[in-house]
């Protein structure tokens, strides 16, 4: 009995339709109840009492039987049914078809509604219409009418019953509808919140991407372009698998990126799968899916203007109406369509850099055709007359036309420089190196408020063009770095030059991150993504040093490698 009655104050979890009707079951109860009690009817008052507090005990035994058992279909008709017939019961001694208990049985069809259907409802209905009029025929009339006399003799409470059960089962159904629909927003809205989460990270992950593409095009293997294009897409659309199948290789290569080690079988599945389907493939404009192993992959090929480079697609899951997936879709074509520009990107820049050793080849040849040949002509010739006139010549003449000569020298030298110095950074006097570096320093520091310090330690001109150009990446990416994520106030560049290596060293006060947490998850942000890569391609080591609460630093060692000159090559 305790245990009913705090089940019965003390609700488990429950829906919030189920809490309405059972509210209604205790509002109904306690009306019905009182207006029996003060109702003229044949009862004595005690006899009203202990009527009202047997009807009270079963409510509250069927409230509670409702509450245990109200995910099990099956018990809950049972004990509809049970409840009908006993509301037919409690007509008897309450006053018949005048009870005030009469139409407590939309108590039962209301439960019926709810938890079964209409059915339900109105075969309730009837067993309960059915045991009233049967129990008042034989307990009551004791036969002294017909049935039809005593249904003929209440029509509007027949009516009544039929029309509320119609009534509570339109309801019902209604707000069945409603449910479902409000259950679809909710998974909207779910499925919206998730998606503006993602949309945020691949916010933040495309503005790395589009910094890093500077630094794409700077890698000469083209294979690792698409390795890092393959982890670019991974990091940005969260699937569990990446592939990248590059048509331009010989070997029609598959790079692919997945959460587990992705097996040889699976990569011929998807290479054969890709070759039935490459007629499709190649001449649709829309992403394309694909069933490979029981998983679904969407692709989209990777294409300029005027070439081919190969197909990137990833596993998805879901349904393509879903929000989630609408927007992996959309990212997977934006990110083809990024790929495509940094590969043909890169080689343009093989072609420029070809074209632009190949223009000051030309311009160092003319040059040294048109003015250092004719002068060390001229100082051969001088050498020539001072040797055939030594015999001739006194000590004096002999110094001064050697002086003559070591001017010539200098002078051939001095020219002979400058021509060099014509494909460095070095133009006018200036280091444009450096320069360039301040000048994007400067400018950050202006749009953010921030000290930021750069010095170099060493003669720069040990470093080539590729280095520079590398080094200049890795310290926009270290400065982006440190204010974008670590909300540093100041950072420290230094770039020491020695004779054996390289070093160039990041520090800055940021709110740093464990770094050992993003190794175990493998989730390294892009821009250190792209550090690492730019060290990689220059047989670099990198180091990274960073705790939470005390700021990052972030050191590359590249080794100076003395390269043999080719036949043809300018130095």
């Amino acid at each position: 009995m305790g245990g009913i009655i705090k089940e019965f104050f003390f609700a488990k979890e429950e829906s919030r339709e189920m809490k309405i009707v059972f509210l209604y079951r205790y509002i109904s109860l306690i009306f019905t109840s009182f207006f029996f009690i003060i109702g003229n009817n044949i009862s004595t008052f005690h006899s009203k009492i202990f009527i009202v507090l047997c009807i009270s005990l079963g409510s509250m035994i069927l409230t509670y039987l409702y509450k245990k058992n109200q995910n099990s279909s099956k018990y809950i008709s049972i004990l509809v049914f049970i409840e009908a017939i006993g509301s037919s019961f409690v007509l008897l001694p309450s006053g018949g078809f005048n009870s005030p208990y009469l139409l407590y049985f939309i108590n039962t069809i209301l439960i019926a509604a709810l938890k079964l259907d209409r059915k339900h409802c109105w075969i309730n209905s009837s067993i309960y219409l059915l045991a009233s009029i049967g129990n008042i025929y034989l307990f009551v009339d004791k036969g002294n009418k017909s049935l039809f006399e005593i249904i003929a003799k209440q029509p509007n409470i027949i009516l009544s019953v039929l029309l509320i059960t119609a009534a509570i089962g339109l309801l019902s159904k209604f707000t069945k509808i409603l449910q479902s629909e409000s259950e679809k927003l909710i998974e909207l809205n779910n499925q919206l919140v998730i998606a503006n989460k993602k949309t945020n990270e691949a916010m933040e992950q495309i503005m790395s991407l589009y910094q890093a593409v500077g630094s794409l095009s700077d890698q000469r293997d083209r294979s690792e372009i698409i390795k890092l294009i393959v982890n670019c897409t991974k990091e940005i659309t969260r699937s569990d698998t990446v592939f990248f199948n590059n048509i331009l290789d010989e070997e029609n290569k598959i790079i692919i990126e997945g959460n587990e080690d992705v097996s040889q079988f699976m990569k011929n599945k998807l290479r054969h799968e890709i070759s039935v389907r490459w007629n499709s493939i190649y001449n649709s404009e829309s992403p394309v899916d694909i069933i490979v192993a029981d998983k679904r992959f969407t692709m989209v090929i990777v294409r300029s203007t005027y070439n081919n480079y190969g197909i990137l697609g990833i596993e998805t899951t879901g349904y393509k109406e879903d929000i989630i997936s609408k927007q992996n879709i959309d990212q997977l074509v934006f990110l083809a369509q990024l790929s495509s520009i940094v590969i043909e990107r890169s080689h343009l820049e093989e072609v420029n850099e070809r074209l632009l050793v190949t223009e000051e080849q030309n311009r160092i040849a003319d040059e040294i055709h048109d003015s250092i040949l004719q002068k060390l002509f001229g100082m051969s010739c001088g050498i020539f007359a001072l040797i055939k006139n030594l015999e001739k010549s006194n000590i004096n003449e002999i110094k001064e036309g050697l002086n003559n000569i070591r001017n010539s020298t200098n002078n051939v030298m001095r020219e002979l420089r400058f021509t060099i110095y014509g494909m460095s950074w070095k133009k006018d006097g200036v280091n444009t190196f450096e320069v360039d570096i301040m000048n994007y320093i400067k400018e950050i520091q202006r749009l953010n408020n921030v000290n930021i310090t750069f010095k170099i330690k060493g003669n720069h001109e040990l470093l080539s063009t590729r280095e520079k150009k590398a080094v200049y990446r890795m310290i926009c990416e270290g400065i982006g770095n440190g204010l974008r994520h670590g909300n540093a106030n100041n950072v420290d560049i230094t770039l020491y030059i020695k004779s054996k290596y390289k070093l160039l060293k990041i520090i800055d006060d940021g709110k740093g991150f464990d770094l050992n947490g993003i190794r175990k998850e493998k989730e390294n942000g892009l821009g250190l993504r792209n550090i690492q890569n730019l060290t990689y391609s220059l047989n670099g080591e990198i180091d990274i040093y960073s705790e939470i609460g005390t700021g990052t630093s972030i050191e590359v060692k590249i080794p100076n490698i003395i390269q043999r000159i080719e036949k043809g090559e300018v130095v």
